[in-house]
């Protein structure tokens, strides 16, 4: 006879917590491997060899695995197992036109129902996106972390959960890109400059709630990226790739 058991926190020792996490915790470094040029398009990712070097088992590392597979970052090959996608000029293309169909819709609808404290908020992730920019040595991982979060404040403000959700997988899908997008975009004082205004024409926008605005601005933006885009493929891999 089955008995319905329910299970509490106090259940729950700390190693039964710790071991749930564990996948999200690979997950994490596995995306600090890409963001830092550790791991670069096409790199084969063994199951055993990641077990080994962040000593967890074989469970999690499967897990995250399948999460990166997921966020469109990897892909599992029969016979040959799990690799980094490799993406091309064309798949950047088109990840930008569905971002430039997506962004500036969440961005008006963020402009209609954000509050003072968003704004308040949104503001001090410009001004340490400014610091972080207008720095003497420029770190490419933190200034797409913090353009991630600026960018996510906003449009998380719009509540439509569902459209975050989508633009979160097309950034994933552009973590490689990005990187060393940024690198090259940031390259001189005049384009670090062009980049703190772009984000501060969004946030006087917010601030009028100009909804059409902030619409009309990403959608230029984003089409320029997509129409002008610096793909340097020979650094996207490592050279014995």
């Amino acid at each position: 006879m089955r008995t319905n058991m329910r299970i509490t926190m106090n259940d729950l020792n700390t190693d039964t917590l710790q071991h749930s996490k564990l996948p999200d915790l690979v997950l994490d470094k596995l995306m600090e491997w890409i963001m830092s040029g550790k791991l670069s398009m096409g790199d084969k990712l063994n199951t055993e060899e990641l077990a080994t070097q962040l000593g967890v088992s074989r469970m999690p590392i499967r897990e995250a695995l399948s999460n990166l597979e997921k966020k469109g970052l990897a892909e599992s090959i029969p016979y040959a197992g799990t690799r980094l996608v490799t993406l091309t000029k064309e798949d950047v293309r088109q990840i930008y036109i569905a971002r430039t169909a997506l962004e500036p819709i969440a961005a008006k609808y963020a402009c209609e129902k954000i509050t003072d404290q968003e704004i308040r908020h949104l503001s001090e992730i410009q001004e340490e996106y400014k610091r972080i920019v207008r720095g003497k040595e420029l770190d490419a991982v933190e200034v797409y972390q913090q353009n991630r979060l600026y960018h996510f404040s906003i449009y998380k403000a719009s509540q439509l959960e569902r459209i975050c959700v989508m633009i979160e997988s097309l950034w994933d899908n552009l973590s490689f890109f990005k990187l060393i997008y940024g690198q090259k975009l940031l390259d001189s004082e005049e384009s670090r400059e062009k980049m703190i205004a772009e984000h501060q024409s969004y946030l006087d926008a917010l601030k009028r709630r100009d909804s059409e605005l902030i619409y009309r601005l990403l959608q230029q933006n984003l089409k320029s990226r997509a129409e002008n885009i610096p793909y340097y493929s020979d650094v996207y891999f490592h050279e014995n790739a």
